[in-house]
């Protein structure tokens, strides 16, 4: 299963429904943009938005989505075992409850008042209400939504490669896109305020539009206020029972020891999942997709207590079978200890954040290869042919490049694993030459090729070359030589040539 797809069915409804509720906003803002053009284009626009969205299925959709999207942010937030979080994760979660505070009036403001009281709230109407007195208030919501929406794709679509070679042409309209619709909904605004500067045009607006009368523009006050307050009376009913059940679980249950390997041991009460227990802990703990089943980052060994464990399911069970992974690798973030446990942290990041581009870290890149070596899981997937390799790295979503056989030169092809530096998933290919393995991490490059450097770092000797499109950095306690010669290998050198200098080497 692509990376995209993975995770529980709760959480693909809630990026469904973010998607649909994105997309929206995107045609919304887009609607605004037209505001630099003319009122009428962004009329004519705005009838071609509404006859779908404002349509019996239009409207099941789209209200179904924002339901949904709201509720299933309640409810995991009601779970909550621990509030400690990646920053960019909180942003998102701020930006979310800040987004009703918005919303909710302008929702009033327009499909309640057009449907409950018959108003026609085109563009020239609604930027007459809206310009200049609540101006700044709806660029808040804007950015706000544009924000939330921004985040949550981003830390979506980061788990694979390809977004990373189109991330800054997408970051270029992130950031394009509001700008053009806070400007054409100024532009718009001013001419609209002109328009109706004269009185006689105001009052044909009014008519046409069927503007509140004081009894209705009293109600749908009302409304506003009390969709809000009721609105943030749930969120303060969600956040207390999340730290209620904490509490009582505190005071309640007999806690759990769990011991990480290189690492302190913590006692707490049941319920957290084991990546909530070692942020809350302080201790660093890579977790790209942010808890969500989808990268594996969060991965660990279980060194003791795995009988005392349920088996994988759902989520964790087709992420955990995406990379091979043996009965001992489970996924912090989806297992809930309930007895003591001894693990190991498989990426243990310096830095939390989103993935950097390279890794060129001597210290980095050996630790990650003693990892494989030491830790009995130098593969994730064993197998002698390239082609399989390649298949298998493609479907765990690394776009590394061909993978090349090169026991012509005295390296067999072990199999491979996807290894985790800086927080960035690397496709780790493992070659073996008399008896002592070989970790090849390869990646596809972006423009900025890296330099080709050499190192040693605790006796192992690092390699880094690019050849074409390809990054590879070679990392093993073999003799430099026997390391220039898979260097020599990689190469893209006529054959005559690369056998002389196996024979030089050797």
């Amino acid at each position: 299963m692509h990376v995209y797809l993975r995770g529980s069915f709760e959480q693909k409804l809630r990026l469904v429904s973010g998607l649909v509720l994105f997309a929206f906003a995107a045609t919304h803002f887009l609607n605004h943009a037209l505001g630099l053009v003319s009122l009428e284009l962004m009329h004519d626009a705005q009838h071609l938005r509404t006859a779908i969205t404002r349509s019996a299925v239009g409207t099941l959709i789209l209200g179904a989505a924002l339901v949904t999207h709201i509720t299933l942010a309640l409810l995991k937030t009601a779970r909550r075992k621990t509030w400690r979080m990646p920053r960019w994760e909180a942003v998102q979660i701020l930006l979310g409850l800040a987004i009703p505070f918005f919303l909710f009036p302008h929702i009033v403001n327009t499909r309640i008042a057009h449907q409950f009281f018959r108003v026609e709230d085109s563009y020239l109407y609604e930027l007459v209400r809206l310009w200049p007195d609540s101006a700044e208030f709806q660029a808040l919501l804007m950015l706000t939504v544009w924000g939330h929406g921004c985040l949550g794709l981003h830390y979506w679509l980061r788990l694979s490669d390809p977004y990373r070679r189109v991330a800054p042409a997408l970051l270029v309209l992130a950031i394009a896109i509001p700008i053009l619709a806070l400007a054409g909904f100024a532009v718009a605004g001013r001419t609209a305020g002109d328009i109706m500067s004269d009185p006689e045009a105001l009052a044909a607006l009014k008519t046409r539009s069927n503007w509140p009368n004081a009894e209705d523009s009293a109600v749908l006050a009302w409304l506003r206020v009390t969709v809000r307050m009721i609105f943030y009376a749930i969120v303060a009913g969600v956040i207390g029972l999340a730290i209620s059940r904490q509490l009582s679980r505190k005071i309640l249950s007999k806690p759990v020891r769990v011991s990480f390997i290189d690492g302190p041991t913590i006692e707490a009460a049941p319920g957290k999942t084991l990546l909530e227990l070692s942020r809350a802990a302080g201790i660093p703990h890579a977790s790209v997709c942010g808890g969500r089943g989808r990268c594996s980052t969060c991965r660990v060994r279980i060194e003791k207590g795995q009988d005392r464990l349920p088996p994988p399911t759902g989520a964790e069970a087709v992420t955990l079978a995406s990379i091979s992974a043996p009965s001992n690798i489970r996924l912090a973030c989806q297992i809930r200890p309930s007895a003591d446990l001894s693990v190991a942290i498989v990426s243990r990041p310096a830095v939390p954040g989103p993935p950097q581009e390279s890794f060129f870290d001597f210290k980095e890149v050996v630790a990650a290869h003693v990892r494989g070596v030491t830790g009995e899981h130098l593969v994730d997937m064993s197998s002698h042919d390239p082609v399989a390799i390649e298949k298998w790295l493609k479907d765990s979503g690394q776009e590394a490049g061909p993978v090349q056989d090169l026991s012509a030169a005295g390296f067999s092809l072990e199999g491979a694993r996807v290894e985790y530096l800086a927080d960035q998933p690397k496709a780790a290919i493992i070659f073996r030459r008399s008896g002592r393995p070989v970790t090849l991490f390869q990646s596809a490059l972006d423009d900025a090729s890296p330099l080709a450097m050499r190192g040693q770092h605790n006796g192992y000797h690092v390699r880094t070359l690019s050849v074409g499109r390809v990054s590879y950095v070679l990392v093993s306690d073999l003799a430099a030589r026997e390391l220039d010669l898979m260097e020599e290998a990689l190469q893209p050198e006529e054959p005559e040539l690369k056998a002389d200098a196996r024979a030089a080497i050797q």
